[in-house]
């Protein structure tokens, strides 16, 4: 008997920790910014994760600029991650790298959009699969980096409050 194989959603979609994204810095030579904590997927296996997000600019004097949302892989299975200069690649908190060479070299682009002037403006990313972005094949481990050039008077291109950072597994499922 033959039967078809489908794509099998989680049943629900992991929020991640996005405590050091709130009030985040803009930085005007994108190496600085937000770093997740790491998934690993050396036990689940699945075949893809959709990530999606919501961004609350904040509200003093807002000033255009460019918002990016990167995936880093990890570079074997331990993990081990490509180390920023700052912060702890795979830890949720602030990260840079010491030059913008290091992030190009080292992340995969998800998503890239601008933002304009408009104080507490949100803006969302659809779910966007990570697989694509490392020849069809998830990484062992890997993590999102946030970076942005919009400032404020007070730097923070985030609100305090309103931002998120979603994931969703994908399998397969024979039927």
């Amino acid at each position: 008997m033959a039967g078809n194989i489908k794509l099998n959603y989680s049943a629900a979609s992991t929020t991640m920790t996005t405590t050091n994204l709130q009030s985040l810095a803009s930085s005007q030579t994108w190496v600085a910014g937000w770093g997740s904590a790491s998934v690993a997927n050396t036990s689940n296996l699945n075949f893809d994760y959709l990530i999606g997000a919501t961004f609350t600019t904040h509200a003093s004097n807002r000033q255009t600029g460019i918002v990016e949302v990167w995936v880093i892989g990890s570079l074997n299975d331990t993990p081990t991650f490509f180390a920023p200069a700052s912060g702890t690649a795979g830890t949720e908190g602030a990260i840079s790298f010491t030059a913008r060479e290091q992030l190009l070299a080292n992340g995969r682009l998800l998503q890239s959009f601008a933002v304009t002037s408009t104080a507490s403006q949100i803006y969302a990313i659809p779910e966007t699969g990570i697989a694509q972005l490392f020849g069809g094949q998830c990484p062992t481990h890997w993590y999102l980096f946030v970076t942005g050039n919009a400032t404020t008077t007070t730097t923070a291109q985030f609100a305090s409050s309103g931002s998120a950072v979603y994931y969703t597994p994908v399998m397969a499922q024979y039927t």
